[in-house]
């Protein structure tokens, strides 16, 4: 009997047909992304089929609209299939750390978490200047090449705005705290060696892409699912919340919070100048 392939290999040259740079469908990090595709296939699993309970008309299902590429009696399977596909490629990805003898890709892996972290947090529907701040260092280091001095700066610039956040930051989507402490530690020991075009090892770069395009698989198959929930229990609001995103549930509240408590701000006229 040969071996079973791993869900990784299942998915590899699926992942390989992912344009390269293409985003996916929601942006969460990867811990919290782990978690609520497990919640939308349960969902799947328990409407795709209509509902039949005593007394009541038949409730839809999922099933009602079906679309091929889109949601299928599969697609719950596959969302779980495509999670640990992800956590995979993600173990393979770690595994290349240190195989160039540099920091670079314990670096790289540091500013992805709290660029990334930071950018949720802050992502709650309010422009203010902490917005402003973010999207200032993120000009600044949109043009940046592979090297020690440039991702050091990077490590530096977030790390010193993530740092004035660390208690909002600690714990969100398992974000650790202590990668800002690491950051500083690989910040130095990037600066110490100065080496100008060192780059990421090319398995470094293959593993964080395979990964990538199995998140753009992932997020996808979960999109379809809620658009089909909202669309198919249109009438049913409390059955499209198993569906949706608490994450994003507690965003909009954030961000609904924040703007109700400018508008209750009393405003400061300025004395007329005699």
């Amino acid at each position: 009997m040969g071996k079973a392939k791993s869900d990784l290999d299942t998915w590899r040259l699926v992942a390989a047909e992912v344009a390269d740079g293409t985003a996916p469908a929601i942006v969460l990090p990867l811990a919290v992304l782990a978690g609520e595709s497990v919640d939308v296939a349960r969902f799947h699993a328990k409407y795709w089929d209509p509902l039949a309970e005593p007394g009541k008309a038949p409730l839809r299902g999922l099933s009602s609209v079906m679309k091929a590429g889109q949601v299928g009696p599969k697609t719950g399977a596959e969302i779980l299939s495509l999670r640990e596909a992800v956590s995979q490629a993600q173990a393979q990805y770690f595994l290349t750390f240190g195989q160039t003898g540099n920091p670079m890709e314990r670096g790289y892996f540091l500013l992805g978490e709290i660029r990334a972290t930071l950018t949720y947090l802050l992502d709650d529907g309010v422009d203010d200047e902490k917005d402003a701040q973010l999207a200032r260092i993120d000009a600044a280091h949109a043009a940046d090449t592979e090297s020690f001095d440039v991702l050091a700066s990077a490590l530096d610039d977030y790390g010193a705005f993530a740092e004035a956040h660390r208690d909002e930051l600690d714990g969100l989507g398992g974000f650790d705290a202590k990668h800002l402490d690491e950051a500083r530690a690989v910040t130095a020991e990037l600066r110490a060696r100065r080496s100008v075009g060192v780059t990421v090892s090319e398995a470094s770069k293959a593993a964080i892409a395979l990964r990538n395009k199995l998140i753009v698989l992932l997020t996808t198959r979960m999109s379809a699912v809620r658009a089909a929930a909202r669309f198919v229990f249109r009438g049913q609001p409390e059955i499209i919340r198993e569906a949706t995103s608490e994450y994003e549930r507690l965003r909009r509240a954030s961000g609904k919070r924040a703007k109700e408590k400018k508008a209750a701000a009393p405003s400061v006229t300025a004395p007329a100048v005699k």
